[in-house]
């Protein structure tokens, strides 16, 4: 069960507050990376119903002569406590269920370092063990390879909780998972890797087909073994042979040298599938270190055009995403496609040839750059991610006739530049790397949807601080069912593919998927419920949601859902409502407690001067966001309060005949 434990909370944050505010007033809470703290400890992420949960929570400081202090935040479990001195956190769970925790560590000379995690409380002492192994060579164990333990039974998130649990095999190939609720579960081996095939237990390609394995409470039995056999290693897997020519626009070789790339199309997207886990890789750290589309990863190979614009290369068989660059030219995905999102894919079985692109080159203009970060909305950190920056087809009468995307990875802190950018107003999309939902830059909220993108305008010019932030996909759905579908587009001229499937469950973000070249879409990893399905392309009008219904079967087989879509193309962006709302609303803001952003949205029941400020708890005004003539309509707006103290803050909206006030928290 997830449980919310809000308004404890916030009265035990706001003590928190108040009788830390000598200390909260000495500290030095800039950005000077010679004062900055962290945790350098890892939480466990599971417990037990009346066994005393084990963890000691370690910051460190740059500045070794800072004195640390723990605290935890507001949304704790009751009963949990940490020792502001020594870290040693205090608490026996009294139920099953997942509990959001947040601990953070504040020193008298560095900034306050937050810590996020969720634990899962189980009732039992079930442990499942094994070794993973080549299947050619049972000595030459596995390491690395992800373990997932998933529920097979039609137990609701809303009482005693879906569980998932998660390891990694150390270098010999051996794994352990303890603290498992006793019951009936399917299990996988991923493999990060292409070297070695991923498979459910015992052998079998699918969930639908995967052994049912029961465990036990290991009190009064032994632990349950699971021992996996994966092609690969000694066996080669198989290897297929692509090639073909690079080429301008006059079908001639590119004097400079180009490159070629071909992506596993799950790693380039950031896909969960039947088989494999892309996004739960990237969460578990798997490719931090080289994660871009030409980077050096086992998902990425590389080819180099000769003189006449030849290429060729042997792959593993596979789905792919291919594209070529060279200086000077722009980078264009196979089948003449500058979006990463919209790119044919490439079906490899056997040798291929024929797989040809034509570059063009950058016109001579005026060429800009977008800079910024990816940002999670409630951590405030950097989070890894494709870019992709798109010029407004919907523009008329501008010079260069150019509705092209441009696509470019983050740094590992979440940093990115697109340059060589023609004059124009361009929308920026972010896919984060790992289990968050993607999100359009906007300058006044967080959005999945496009028609809340703030544009961007270039001309010549470096525009900056265009940042992204996008929030996490909480873990407790996790399963093994899946809805899938196909998007229709209305216009014979346009294809749906490039387009973005969510899948909520009671409000909160559960999946999501993309559509492939065919507008087909799979949202997998979802465990038994009724979920709200909704799509959202660029350019096209959003569809109505649909509920949708998975389960398992009495065997733990899944029974899916299919859903289409059909939708429309649109000629512009949405504005803010003109009709008369019903009321004047000032809603909480999101997210609270906050760092260093955070979204407030109000509407406004007739036309008139507007006034938005935000208070401390002196009564003093820090900050105005609106003031002036606004029609009615609803409005967002973003609150940055970057440069304030941590603290309780109010927000007061008002207008000749109304007035509302909210409280807010900063953790900054």
């Amino acid at each position: 069960m997830k449980k919310s434990y809000w308004i404890y909370g916030v009265a035990l944050f706001i003590i928190l507050i108040i009788s830390a505010q000598p200390l909260l007033a000495q500290n030095d809470f800039s950005l000077n990376p010679n004062k900055r703290i962290k945790f350098i400890s890892e939480p466990s992420r599971y417990g037990q119903v009346g066994v005393a949960y084990n963890y000691t929570a370690v910051a460190v400081s740059a500045d070794t002569t800072a004195v640390i202090r723990y605290y935890t935040g507001s949304n704790v479990p009751d009963g949990f406590s940490i020792d502001s001195v020594t870290g040693v956190v205090n608490w026996i769970p009294q139920e099953k269920g997942w509990f959001v925790i947040n601990l953070y560590a504040a020193s008298t000379k560095s900034n306050v370092a937050v810590q996020n995690f969720i634990v899962s409380v189980v009732g039992g002492n079930g442990i499942v063990q094994g070794r993973v192994i080549e299947a050619l060579n049972n000595d030459n164990g596995i390491p690395h390879i992800i373990i997932e333990v998933l529920q097979a039974t039609n137990t609701s998130i809303t009482n005693i909780g879906c569980y998932s649990y998660l390891t990694r095999t150390d270098e010999n190939g051996y794994y352990r998972i303890s603290n498992i609720d006793p019951g009936k579960y399917k299990i996988r081996a991923i493999s990060p890797t292409p070297k070695y095939e991923s498979q459910w237990y015992d052998g079998k390609d699918n969930p639908a087909d995967a052994d049912v394995v029961t465990i036990l409470d290991s009190v009064s039995t032994a632990p349950t073994i699971i021992d996996f056999k994966l092609r690969g290693g000694v066996e080669i897997l198989p290897l297929v042979n692509v090639s073909g020519v690079v080429t301008d626009e006059n079908l001639q070789p590119i004097k400079p040298t180009t490159n070629i790339f071909f992506v596993r199309y799950g790693f380039a997207l950031n896909c969960k599938d039947t088989t494999d886990d892309y996004r739960e890789s990237f969460n578990l750290g798997a490719w931090r270190s080289d994660f871009k589309l030409d980077g050096r990863s086992h998902h990425v190979y590389h080819a180099k055009g000769d003189t006449l614009g030849n290429y060729s290369l042997k792959i593993p068989r596979g789905v792919y995403i291919a594209f070529a660059k060279a200086p000077g030219y722009s980078k264009e995905f196979y089948l003449d496609k500058s979006d990463i999102l919209s790119a044919n894919l490439i079906v490899l079985k056997d040798d291929s040839s024929g797989i040809n692109f034509t570059l063009i080159p950058i016109p001579t203009a005026p060429l800009g750059t977008i800079e910024g970060q990816v940002i999670d909305s409630s951590l405030d950190i950097g989070v890894p991610s494709r870019i992709i920056a798109t010029r407004d087809r919907w523009t008329s009468g501008e010079a260069w006739h150019s509705f092209r995307s441009y696509v470019v990875d983050t740094d590992s802190l979440g940093r990115y530049t697109i340059d060589s950018l023609l004059p124009g107003s361009y929308i920026v999309f972010a896919l984060p790397l790992g289990n968050y939902t993607p999100a359009f830059y906007t300058n006044d909220t967080l959005s999945t949807r496009w028609k809340k993108a703030s544009r961007v305008l270039v001309n010549g010019n470096t525009v900056d601080d265009i940042n992204i932030y996008v929030r996490r996909i909480p873990v407790i759905a996790n399963g093994y069912s899946k809805i899938f579908g196909k998007v229709r587009c209305s216009s014979a001229s346009e294809t749906a593919a490039g387009a973005f499937v969510y899948a909520y469950r009671n409000g909160e973000p559960a999946g999501y998927a993309i559509t492939d070249d065919r507008g087909k879409y799979s949202v997998e990893g979802l465990a038994p419920g009724e979920y709200t399905i909704s799509v959202d392309r660029l350019g096209c009008q959003e569809a109505p949601a649909v509920s949708a219904t998975v389960s398992y079967s009495i065997t733990g087989k899944p029974d899916n859902a299919s859903v289409d879509f059909s939708i429309d193309v649109t000629t512009g962006v949405e504005q803010p409502a003109s009709g008369r709302p019903v009321k004047f609303v000032l809603m909480q803001n999101y997210p609270n407690p906050f760092n260093p952003s955070t979204a407030i949205d109000y509407t406004l029941d007739r036309a008139g001067i507007v006034t938005l400020k935000v208070y401390n708890l002196l009564g003093q005004e820090v900050y105005t966001l609106v003031d002036g003539y606004q029609n009615a309509g609803s409005y967002h707006t973003t609150f940055n309060a970057k440069g304030l103290s941590s603290g309780i803050y109010f927000y007061r909206l008002k207008t000749q005949n109304a007035v509302q006030t909210r409280k807010m928290i900063l953790l900054q």
